[in-house]
Order: structure tokens, then sequence, then C-alpha cells
């Protein structure tokens, strides 16, 4: 019957603070977590695993400009592709993303302001603290905000599993 009643407590153990537990891995690794979020944007990718729109070639901005981009997407591309290289990102494996997406980063701004943090059971990401962010997120989609498939998978393989085996085995389970 002692066997019983140690698994029984185990389990409730496990039963009341696993929620707590996962969001307090999440609050640890927030700033990994955002990096994840510009990572995928540096592939131009939004959270749903879609090229970000518009593309240079489409965006109504090099039409409206007066700067020096005016009516010249193809020399913003060729610039862009000199200063932010399309490359294979690091942690998420994902491609080079193609010339004429963009990947939100030109000095870092945006993507410095990119911050991920805890309330309660919400993981929430943000822009904060550079005046052009929620302009930049209203014309690309809250969508850039969101982890994306192979982020998700990231933060269960690589930060949520270990925390929760650390977590099972404070709560007694071995």
């Amino acid at each position: 019957m002692a066997d019983f009643e140690k698994l029984e407590n185990v389990i409730n153990r496990i039963a009341s603070g696993f929620e707590k537990s996962c969001m307090d891995c999440l609050q640890e690794n927030n700033i990994e977590i955002a990096d994840l979020v510009k990572e995928q944007l540096y592939s131009g990718l939004d959270g749903n695993t879609d090229s970000l729109r518009p593309g240079y070639s489409d965006d109504p901005y090099f039409h409206e400009t007066t700067s020096i981009w005016h009516n010249n997407p193809d020399g913003y591309i060729a610039w862009k592709k000199k200063i932010t290289p399309p490359i294979k990102s690091p942690r998420l494996n994902l491609p080079p993303r193609p010339v004429d997406v963009p990947n939100l980063y030109i000095t870092g701004p945006f993507h410095e302001s990119i911050r991920a943090s805890v309330a309660g059971d919400t993981l929430s990401i943000d822009t904060v603290g550079f005046v052009d962010g929620p302009d930049i997120v209203r014309k690309y989609g809250n969508d850039i905000l969101m982890l994306g498939k192979d982020a998700r998978e990231y933060v269960v393989l690589q930060l949520l599993e270990p925390f929760l085996k650390r977590f099972f085995k404070q709560c007694g389970y071995k």
C-alpha cells in the first residue's frame, strides 16, 4: 500500500505543477524564444512558414517613396543582398530566403525590439521600444511574431524536454 501512496503523491505533484513548470521554462528561455522568431524573420518567414509579403517587387513603398529607392526595387534587392545575405538559419535549419523576400532587418532595430514574455499561462511575443515596430507588424501581419512549426519543435525538443525531465525527477518520478 505504501508504494501506491508514493505513486499517488508523485502523480499529484506532477499534475499540480506541470503547467507552471512549462511556463517557467518558457520564461527562463524568453530570450532564446525571441531569437527563434528573429531567425524565422531573417529567413523571410512568418509563424505560418509563409514568405513575408509584400515582396520587394510588389511593395508599394518603392512607388511611394522619395528616397533613392523610388521605382527601384531591384536596386534595393541588390543592396539588401549585400547587407543581409540570404543564409541557412543556424538553429532551425531554415533555407536561405529568396532575394525578393524581406527579412525585416536593415540595421537591426526591429529585430532587437522583439521580446517574448510569459504572463500566467500565456506566452506573448511583441515588439517593444521601437517606434516603427507596430507599423511593421501591421504591414506584414501579426503572424510575423508567432513561432513557426520548426521553432515550436525546437522549443519542445531543446528547451521543454530537458526542463520537464528535471521537473519529473524533482517530483520523485525516476
